[in-house]
């Protein structure tokens, strides 16, 4: 018996030797790489601590997004904090990893200010027998966010297709937004343009010192933000609003399900500020067609930030 479970130990050992820069993972393993172990892989070197994040990536000329347009990218390299956010199984033996990118400066931290967004990339992994490595770097393929900030996770889009989300969200003098965007995932990238972008909320209530009041009693008063911005106009020259929106996929079927997004809040319109706040519930039907989805019913009630 010994004798046995040194041959396995001497055969497991050669076998994860034999790797190289690949990732092996034995039967005992998790049975996908975890986002650190790929990530090492793309960016060699990488390790969770920080001198282990920083490394550098290339900004490609992505559609609308030109030279000096967000502070802190430029195309072409750029010096970078590297995080990895999520593994996706793309079939039986590949994997897509996803990481977050933010610009950082000569001392290895985050140069990000409010309107950095964090970069999104891809990377590519191809599984052969127990080693997992690297079979494409797309790289970066979107920016998105704001104070190199932004919630990704994975999302069904069918049965058999993935989808990343990333949702994001900041405020300007009392005007508060939070937007999603969606992207497909196929093995071999992560389309580049989003099968989705909308506004999931927008709320002013520190926009203006009446707007508490005229949303009464739909929405509960705080207390007000110290940075409110006050615009000093009567009330009829503007709205109040706290509306906010959640959603989701039906991914029952092969082909991208319908996206449906609840919105939910309170309105008082400029014209009507001296009666009642309108109540918001409100329900949009997004459907899928050539890469886009695209509303058949209902609308967005959020007004443009």
């Amino acid at each position: 018996m010994g004798q046995t479970i040194f041959l396995r130990r001497a055969v497991r050992a050669a076998v994860l030797a034999a790797c190289g820069p690949a990732l092996c993972l034995d039967a005992g393993a998790s049975p996908l790489p975890t986002p650190a172990q790929l990530a090492a892989l793309a960016f060699p070197g990488w390790s969770d601590n920080p001198a282990g994040r920083v490394h550098s990536a290339t900004l490609p000329s992505l559609p609308g997004v030109g030279h000096g347009v967000y502070a802190g990218w430029n195309t072409g390299s750029n010096r970078v904090l590297v995080e990895p956010k999520l593994v996706l199984r793309t079939d039986a033996t590949h994997l897509t990893l996803v990481a977050g990118l933010v610009p950082a400066g000569e001392d290895g931290r985050s140069v990000a200010v409010h309107a950095t967004p964090m970069a999104l990339a891809a990377y590519q992994f191809e599984q052969h027998g127990s080693a997992w490595g690297v079979s494409g770097r797309q790289g970066i393929f979107a920016l998105r966010g704001f104070s190199g900030a932004a919630a990704v996770r994975e999302v069904a889009l069918s049965a058999r297709r993935p989808g990343v989300a990333v949702e994001y969200g900041s405020c300007w003098q009392g005007y508060c937004g939070t937007w999603l965007a969606v992207y497909e995932v196929s093995r071999d990238m992560v389309r580049r343009e989003p099968a989705v972008e909308l506004a999931l909320s927008g709320i002013n209530v520190d926009g203006a010192t009446d707007c508490q009041r005229r949303l009464a009693p739909l929405v509960k008063p705080h207390a007000q933000d110290p940075d409110a911005h006050d615009d000093g106009g009567a009330s009829d020259t503007h709205d109040c609003y706290a509306i906010e929106g959640s959603w989701t996929i039906d991914a029952s079927r092969d082909r991208p399900g319908d996206m449906t997004v609840h919105y939910q809040g309170a309105i008082s319109r400029a014209e009507a500020y001296a009666g009642p706040p309108a109540a918001i519930d409100q329900r949009q039907v997004l459907r899928y067609g050539n890469g886009k989805y695209r509303a058949i019913s209902g609308y967005s009630p959020v007004p443009a930030i």
